[in-house]
């Protein structure tokens, strides 16, 4: 079957180039509406852009398209973003850009399919249940304890066929008033039980007004969902239903929902009395919804819904053919490259359930099936465990309530850029990569809101750039229920550059522990572990005497854990402080702040109680080589910790930081005395050793024989798989495995891995060893592919899909051999990033081209931003530029006339010697001033406006409303007056810039861009 419109819309869809205000009749977008074949006459559709799903989509229809600008019938009822960003482009060299704009689609077709409005018809208790226990039937509408009547509209489906069989193409389509509420199977469009169907295509359609669903792919593989916009579709948008479903291609598929999520009308987009109340109900209604992982999701955007992707993994297949032949949680993550998920109000990125992606016999020729459970499994027969490394590749998610995972490993967020979320990242457990190289968060950028990160794995952020207002939280959801281990964790700070200022805001610290716990039916837990340290090669740079650039710590620390680990403080030279007797310790959680190394040493435990379990007794020999003479330099007794019920958890133990190195020696012991034999314990993690050196540590156990040192590198066999069934320390560890085992039979170290030379592809034919062109990438894993299953090479424009078995392009190219870069024609300098490579289509971007670094601009961003304002400001003010023996200033201007003759502190006659004297809750106004300025990295003028907003009636170092002037960077000051009309000429030549505040006439605003040009 084949259905195609005859009018040619060579985009469906694009983003804001301009943002939009309440009263605009005016529309500019990133491309040019005329060539997009766009018409006067069409209905737009506009996404919301506000946080958490609050705000309202608007559709409007176009009267005037005019040299790119579309003026529409009705003003605009809200506000619309379109903010670009790129926040670590300097850093990462073609990084992608976050574009943070509103989605347009459009909604006109020439052929539409439709029918009468929607029909509530009543139930029928006699009608047989398509799936046991979902209540629904393909015969009708069927009562259910939820269920009383059917909405009822019109539906397509395409039933089995597949290859020879038959296909179906439904291309440039208008689908509306579809989907039968209640109605088992009934959707707008669906692709149902037809196999592999490599040729079966839905393209370029626009889906409306739906009640059950928009697109639905049922149990079919290798089928292409592109460039489809979806509108006011209740419940799961994109649904991937039965967990067999694979290499199925969802791209630039575009899925808004205009409503409020709590609007009590409206409820969002959920719906009610389906199949399927997680994915269509206010329970996790998605935009984009899958039980399978092993499907491309490339270029997609989701706006507005309570989530915006949802792979809901855990189960063992749906539906009475697929239940119980399909390892949903083992399944090999797809290509998921350069998606947008914003303004949802739940999750953006979202895996829930157990997701550790493994290497699997599951296979289009076997529907989707697994045959051999045993891979399943998070060991093999050996102990070793299983994974496949996957990546979330060059995401962008906005706007959100999270991000993120429940209890997942071998996943990697590459190049993501998680800005203005509450949770930036949102993740409960992970594991170490089963290449023995990744590092979790790479190459990203992390903007407003909380980083929170999970339990029990060594979790590496590698190259990553901490925005404004940006925090790290230890061991997230740790002790709730029965998430988390011994929440003791290992943070690896690796080339991390925290450009954070969340600090100024006075509003908490930039990393914290845990504090309460949340188990009901006892009280040990230890949930306040973590460690947050920089990486072996940061930290030597740090014991050599060096500084690392934007390290979140003050010069030469590189370690925090809590507070709740005193023993560090006992140590000779300083080596550990106590920081809430430091300023700003609230920073860092008050927490201990050394200047060494820590790890995680963990003993596992199993059989004990809350009421009887002894205390772990840690003991250390400072500076003594591995000997034991004498008493230790400093002890601690450390409490039991278990998860989950009294007695029974397996989740049990006991977890400390130490200092790593052949210089220490620790002693363990019960306050019972000896540990048992059965115990396991484990030190460090052997991705240390595999990518940068390994961690040594000289260890006495009390009744055992470790012969003295231990490495990361050691036996790990059977203790950590991740998976809830037998993922975590199966029976064969106890007494054998781990670092000094009790059995006195020490297993050999786990093979080491060079990481200079692993490359994981994630094509999932084997771990395939190549050449790694660059070593700055070791923690790198690329998005999937399967080069082998390709016949020859594909070129470095393209990659071998693992489902067609064919060379696709990628995002950003597109001709023939994948020849034509859509980012060619923006030629952006060194400076900006090009904005076309997830937009998909053939169409170069005529608006916003490229996304510019903070101080630059121009079309190419090529124009430093500085330059041109000091030029501005200089000519505005009539001030000739510094000649080259001048001393360089911030902005070079005289001092007024009337300008008071004594000299001032910070700039501000009002910050007298007598003021910086002043004292504030225990330290003076000028103390704290100074102490910004050499532990914080604050400027001058930044430590005394801090300083001022924290004790405005004691350290008034700033200006206040009412002074005549506004003071710059080098103490030199202008009149209100010319700074408002220098910062008007400024926003008249970047009106773009200064729009919005151009409206509200903010004079503080122009005052405070002008005071951070720098």
């Amino acid at each position: 079957m084949m259905i195609r419109g005859r009018r040619d819309l060579k985009r469906t869809w694009s983003l804001l180039s301009e943002p939009l205000y309440k009263g605009d009749n005016t529309i500019k977008l990133m491309h040019s509406p005329s060539e997009m074949g766009w018409n006067v006459g069409d209905r737009i559709g506009i996404s919301p852009t506000d946080n958490q799903a609050v705000g309202w989509g608007q559709d409007v229809y176009i009267t005037d398209i005019n040299k790119g600008v579309i003026t529409i019938n009705t003003p605009i009822k809200s506000e619309h973003r379109a903010d670009f960003e790129v926040g670590n482009l300097q850093y990462v060299a073609g990084a992608s850009p976050a574009l943070i704009s509103a989605e347009v689609i459009n909604l006109s077709r020439n052929i539409i399919i439709t029918g009468d409005d929607f029909e509530e018809i009543a139930c029928d208790p006699s009608l047989p249940e398509a799936v046991d226990g979902e209540q629904t039937s393909v015969k009708g509408c069927r009562c259910a304890s939820f269920r009383t009547t059917c909405t009822v509209g019109l539906h397509t489906m395409h039933k089995f066929g597949g290859g020879d069989d038959g296909i179906t193409r439904i291309e440039n389509v208008r689908v509306e008033k579809c989907g039968q509420r209640g109605v088992e199977g009934k959707y707008c469009m669906h692709f149902h039980k037809m196999d592999d169907c490599p040729n079966c295509v839905f393209k370029g359609n626009a889906i409306e007004n739906s009640q059950q669903r928009g697109i639905i792919i049922h149990s079919t593989h290798n089928t292409l969902v592109e460039d489809n916009v979806l509108y006011n579709v209740r419940g799961a948008n994109i649904y991937l239903e039965d967990g067999n479903e694979m290499w199925n291609t969802l791209k630039y598929n575009v899925a808004i929902c205009p409503f409020p999520f709590r609007d009590t009308t409206y409820h969002g987009c959920t719906v009610s009395g389906t199949s399927n109340r997680v994915a269509d109900t206010a329970d996790n209604q998605s935009g984009f919804f899958s039980r399978a992982g092993s499907n491309n999701f490339i270029g997609n955007r989701a706006s507005n819904h309570f989530n915006g992707m949802f792979l809901q993994e855990g189960g063992r297949g749906r539906g009475d053919e697929s239940y119980d032949k399909v390892c949903e949680s083992a399944s090999r993550l797809g290509r998921f490259d350069g998606n947008t998920w914003h303004s949802n109000g739940r999750f953006g990125t979202y895996t829930l359930g157990f997701n550790y992606p493994k290497v699997t016999d599951q296979s289009i020729a076997n529907n989707g099936y697994n045959t051999n459970m045993e891979q399943c499994k998070p060991f093999d027969s050996y102990g070793n465990t299983q994974g496949s490394s996957s990546a979330f590749v060059n995401h962008v998610d906005y706007g959100n309530g999270f991000v993120g995972h429940y209890s997942g490993g071998d996943l990697q967020h590459y190049g993501h850029q998680s800005i203005d979320n509450d949770s930036l990242i949102y993740w409960k457990e992970t594991k170490t990569f089963a290449n023995g190289c990744g590092s979790h968060l790479i190459n990203g950028y992390y903007k407003k809101g909380t980083m929170a990160l999970p339990d029990q794995a060594t979790f590496i952020i590698d190259n990553v750039v901490i925005g404004d207002d940006t925090r790290m939280e230890a061991n997230h959801h740790c002790n709730v229920g029965t998430t988390g281990v011994l929440c003791m964790p290992t943070y690896i700070l690796h080339k991390v550059k925290w450009e954070n200022n969340y600090s100024k805001g006075n509003r908490g610290p930039l990393m914290y522990f845990q504090k309460q716990s949340f188990q009901e039916t006892h009280n040990n837990n230890q949930n306040h572990g973590g460690i947050f340290t920089l990486s072996p090669d940061d930290a030597s740079i740090i014991l050599d005497g060096g500084t690392v650039e934007g390290s979140v710590f003050p010069r030469g620390f590189i370690s925090l854990v809590s507070d709740k680990f005193p023993y560090l403080l006992g140590l000779p030279n300083n080596l550990c402080i106590d920081t809430s007797t430091q300023e700003n310790g609230i920073l860092y959680d008050n927490g201990i702040m050394c200047k060494t190394e820590l790890r995680a040493l963990k003993v596992y435990s199993r059989g004990l109680s809350s009421y009887t379990a002894p205390r772990l007794k840690v003991e250390i020999w400072y500076d003594s080589s591995g000997k034991f003479d004498g008493s230790p330099a400093a002890s601690q007794l450390i409490g039991f910790h278990q998860i989950g019920p009294d007695g029974s958890s397996k989740k049990q133990g006991y977890s400390v930081p130490v200092i790593i190195g052949k210089k220490h020696s620790y002693r363990i012991s019960l306050t019972s005395g000896d540990l048992p034999n059965d115990w396991v314990i484990e030190f460090s993690d052997p991705v240390i050793g595999n990518r940068w050196i390994k961690d040594e540590l000289y260890l006495d156990v009390a009744g055992r024989n470790c012969n003295g040192l231990i490495t990361s590198s050691h036996d790990r066999k059977y203790i950590w798989g991740g998976d809830i069934v037998g993922g975590y320390l199966d029976d064969k560890a106890w007494f054998n495995h781990g670092a000094c085992v009790g059995s006195g039979q020490q297993p050999p170290d786990e093979s080491s891995i060079d990481c200079s030379i692993i490359v994981d592809t994630n094509n999932n034919d084997d771990n395939n060893n190549n050449s790694r062109k660059n070593l700055a990438d070791q923690g790198v894993v690329e998005a999937t592919s399967c080069p082998k299953k390709c016949l020859g090479e594909c070129n470095s424009n393209s990659y071998c899909d693992c489902g067609l078995e064919m060379c696709e392009c990628k995002a950003g190219y597109t001709g023939s051999n994948c020849g034509i870069d859509l980012c060619s024609d923006a030629n952006c300098g060194e400076h900006g990033s090009c904005s076309a490579r997830y937009l998909g289509g053939g169409m170069p971007v005529t608006n916003k081209a490229c996304v510019c670094e903070n101080t630059w601009l121009g079309e190419r961003c090529d124009k430093n931003r500085d330059k041109l304002n000091r030029k501005v400001l200089r000519k505005r003010l009539g001030i000739k530029a510094p000649t080259r023996s001048s001393t360089p200033s911030l902005i070079s201007i005289p001092s007024p006339t009337n300008r008071p003759k004594n000299d001032s502190n910070c700039g501000f006659s009002s910050c007298t010697d007598t003021i910086l004297g002043s004292y504030a809750d225990g330290y003076s106004c000028g103390s704290r001033i100074e102490w910004l300025q050499t532990a914080a990295g604050y400027n001058e003028f930044d430590s005394c406006r801090k300083v001022s907003e924290e004790f405005p009636d004691i350290c008034t170092c700033t200006c206040d409303e009412e002074s005549d002037y506004v003071m710059f960077n080098n103490g030199k000051g202008i009149t209100k007056d010319e700074c408002l009309n220098a910062a008007l000429e400024v926003g008249r030549v970047m009106p773009n810039l200064f729009r919005s505040v151009l409206k509200v006439g903010d004079l503080e605003f122009y005052t405070m861009w002008l005071l951070h040009l720098e």
